[in-house]
């Protein structure tokens, strides 16, 4: 069974949140926060009236303040107006406005043309460029524009290395992991397995050192690269690639996270997939109960996309009354709760229920 790949949003939070601007350092992966709210000081104010009777219009304090801020806009250099276009993209995206964003990363993007398509003469860019071009990419991310984050995050891979960082570097190396995750999503699989490919190299040959201690960090990615990996393996529909790679996740995950971590329940509902797909239901579904526990004690959020999964591995198993019921009973749930996309799922599964009782009733 071939399934779509999707990001590991957890996981990848993960990794934003380390190059994110002081004002954002929260990324909830399809849906932006809506608890932060910035309100405008300047508001129209009592100076301000409207031109009419051969009286002269008085500018407002709102007025002056944005023709002071174009006018220096002007004079600024690459670095200020990225700062400042990165920002007004940060702010958008708290409030739940990605439409608003989009402008000001345009605008961003632009100013980086240089850069993404380097030659001789271009100048070597400094590394406060190269870390705002990184920032760029995780917001290029989040407005779900993947080509553009390639990019730029390319970009940064090529800027760190003319400023003498390696490949080898950990920063280079979480920047690989996120563009193996971006090619995965656009199904160019290739790519996506190169990427996470380097990832686990990197990070496998600093783990096999003996001579210094194990770092939390490295084994975080390492493990985040096989997570990958088994992502991108199921999607290409090679089950038995991806089991090697889920338990090597999984193994990593134990020696890092602690028990109530919301990643474990994750991973090992992904495991559950994988048994299945395999064929190996018994095993599917001891998983997912796994899954279900870690789900309880540390992301509870889950449950209904774990619980969809149990159903959906007792249907294929061919418990098919055990599956209907525990359907129901999560349609109901998930309405509650207004999980949509986990009721889009069941109502398909739910349909290849109802092909399957048909046929067993004609079979009888």
């Amino acid at each position: 069974m071939c399934t779509k790949y999707k990001i590991p949003t957890l996981a990848l939070s993960r990794l934003l949140v380390r190059t994110q601007p002081k004002v954002s350092n929260v990324f909830s992966g399809r849906s932006y926060s809506k608890n932060v709210r910035l309100v405008c000081p300047y508001k129209e104010n009592k100076y301000q009236r409207r031109e009419s009777c051969g009286q002269t219009r008085v500018l407002g304090v709102s007025t002056l303040v944005a023709a002071s801020v174009f006018g220096s806009f002007l004079n600024e250099s690459k670095e200020e107006k990225l700062k400042k276009r990165i920002g007004m993209c940060t702010m958008h995206l708290h409030q739940a406005e990605p439409h608003l964003a989009q402008p000001h990363f345009q605008e961003a993007f632009e100013l980086l043309k240089d850069d993404l398509s380097r030659k001789r003469d271009t100048p070597i860019p400094n590394l406060k460029i190269v870390y705002l071009i990184d920032q760029l990419g995780n917001i290029a991310l989040q407005l779900e524009c993947y080509r553009e984050a390639i990019e730029l995050y390319m970009a940064t891979v090529n800027g760190f290395a003319l400023n003498g960082i390696e490949r080898s570097n950990r920063t280079v190396t979480e920047l690989f992991l996120k563009i193996g995750q971006i090619y995965a999503i656009l199904g160019e699989f290739k790519l996506a397995e190169m990427s996470f490919l380097h990832c686990v190299g990197v990070t496998t040959l600093e783990l096999s050192r003996d001579d210094q201690p194990k770092n939390p960090k490295v084994i975080t990615l390492a493990g985040l690269a096989y997570e990958g990996l088994g992502k991108l393996y199921l999607s290409m529909n090679h089950p038995e690639n991806a089991l090697n790679m889920y338990q090597h996740a999984l193994q990593f995950a134990d020696t890092i996270f602690q028990p109530d971590d919301p990643q474990i329940p994750v991973l090992l509902n992904d495991l559950a997939t994988v048994y299945e797909a395999l064929n190996d239901y018994d095993q599917a579904l001891e998983t997912v109960e796994k899954a279900i526990s870690a789900a309880k004690l540390g992301n509870r959020a889950a449950l209904p996309s774990i619980m969809c999964n149990k159903a959906t591995i007792l249907l294929f198993k061919g418990e098919l009354e055990t599956a209907r019921n525990l359907y129901e009973e999560l349609i109901e749930t998930c309405k509650k709760i207004y999980d949509y996309e986990t009721l889009r799922e069941i109502k398909a599964n739910m349909k290849i229920l109802e092909e399957k009782e048909g046929l067993r009733e004609m079979s009888n």
